[in-house]
């Protein structure tokens, strides 16, 4: 069996070889880490930007005598902080040259915003090029490689990380049915399947990121890529269309992620619309395990009797990390007890933890306020001086700590 590759990168071979090793102790079997030596890494990097160099020159960057380093990679892990003698080069530099010039698979950015930390904002960095930012000591959580910690007591987890094969598999669908023909000149919200009611409601920062289209439904693939500042920079150009399905892919993918999902107004997940339906949960509304049964990337349908209604459902599973329905066609549904009768709303003795991906008493947890321009800003980590949260790991940096409410 062809293992697929995890490349780790820094200018520190003791560091790279010490996280590539953390990494295989948790990564799936199909998967493997490799720490890759400084002179090769920087020599993968000098030929990336030689490829963009030569794409501006309107010069094919792909040829298979030119292969890269980065190609074969299906995911690609990188330290911010490089220390190049000659260059300024940074980790987000190499994570643009991998995104917009190679074909490698998802880019993990390590360190740049802490080596352990929790995003209190929730908005997760989307100008960052790396797929997810995340602190080198969260590297080899396991929850970040499998879903074995779902409906389990597993500690610090973060609802906002992916599951990186599942990611990386989605990623790469995406890719192909992007790579279809004339796919690229599709609108990409319509494509999507955002309804103008819908699009009307999007925020004026969340829809400026897809380009400075006054009519975002208008923004193809192809414009949003090479017009909106969020895909390729100024001046830079897509040695093919490839390249540009790929930038597309990522790109966008992060945006509903950490733009649109975030706020949980547009696209809501399972915790969080039982949360605040509660009738829509199919297990024992008593008993936490079965809230915790919700929080499934793969499953946490299963658990939500939601009305059939083709059009609530996000139709596009590859596009989001977890499965995922439209609030504002959810709140028209008068099949749902407490939009019909909101008196019947009952009391619920579980919050959802942002941080642990589980549902925990009340009195367990602290909230926060995140920063997303959304009305549901109030959610929950856990609180580390009660009995539960002293069973998560502690050393979390929670920033920026003035987002906690007191």
């Amino acid at each position: 069996m062809t293992k697929k590759t995890i490349l780790v990168c820094d200018d520190d071979m003791e560091d790279a070889k010490r996280w590539s090793d953390k990494v295989n102790g948790v990564c799936p079997p199909d998967f493997k880490a490799e720490a890759v030596a400084p002179e090769r890494f920087f020599e993968g990097t000098a030929g990336l930007d030689n490829r963009r160099q030569a794409a501006r020159k309107g010069k094919k960057a792909f040829r298979t005598e030119e292969a890269n380093l980065f190609d074969t990679a299906q995911i690609v892990v990188v330290d911010y902080d490089l220390l190049k003698p000659d260059s300024y080069i940074t980790g987000e530099d190499v994570a643009y040259l991998c995104r917009c010039y190679s074909r490698c698979g998802l880019i993990i950015g390590l360190n740049q915003f802490g080596t352990n930390y929790f995003d209190l904002t929730l908005r997760g960095h989307p100008e960052s090029y790396a797929d997810l930012n995340i602190g080198s000591e969260q590297l080899a959580n396991p929850g970040l490689w499998g879903e074995t910690w779902c409906g389990k007591e597993t500690g610090f987890r973060p609802w906002y990380w992916p599951v990186l094969p599942m990611a990386y598999h989605a990623f790469e669908r995406r890719v192909r049915n992007l790579s279809l023909s004339r796919a690229l000149e599709k609108q990409v919200l319509p494509y999507l399947g955002f309804k103008d009611e819908v699009i009307a409601t999007l925020p004026c920062s969340t829809r400026e990121f897809l380009g400075p289209n006054e009519a975002p439904e208008d923004t193809t693939f192809r414009a949003f890529v090479s017009e909106s500042g969020n895909g390729l920079r100024p001046k830079d150009v897509a040695p093919n269309s490839e390249s540009i399905a790929r930038i597309a892919a990522a790109r966008l993918w992060k945006w509903l992620e950490r733009l649109v999902f975030a706020g949980q107004d547009i696209l809501v997940d399972a915790p969080h619309l039982i949360s605040r339906y509660p009738s829509l949960l199919k297990g024992d509304r008593k008993n936490v395990a079965a809230w915790n049964k919700t929080a499934s990337f793969a499953n946490g349908n299963s658990e939500v009797n939601i009305p059939k209604n083709k059009d609530v459902r996000f139709s596009q599973p590859d596009w989001v990390s977890r499965p995922a329905w439209f609030w504002k066609k959810l709140v028209n549904l008068e099949q749902i007890r407490e939009i019909a009768d909101p008196f019947s709303k009952e009391e619920v003795d579980f919050v959802f933890c942002e941080d642990t991906s589980q549902f925990m008493p009340r009195e367990a947890a602290r909230e926060f306020v995140a920063d997303l321009p959304s009305s549901f800003v109030r959610r929950f980590v856990i609180d580390h001086a009660s009995k539960e949260g002293k069973k998560v790991s502690k050393g979390v940096d929670y920033n920026p700590a003035v987002r906690f409410s007191f």
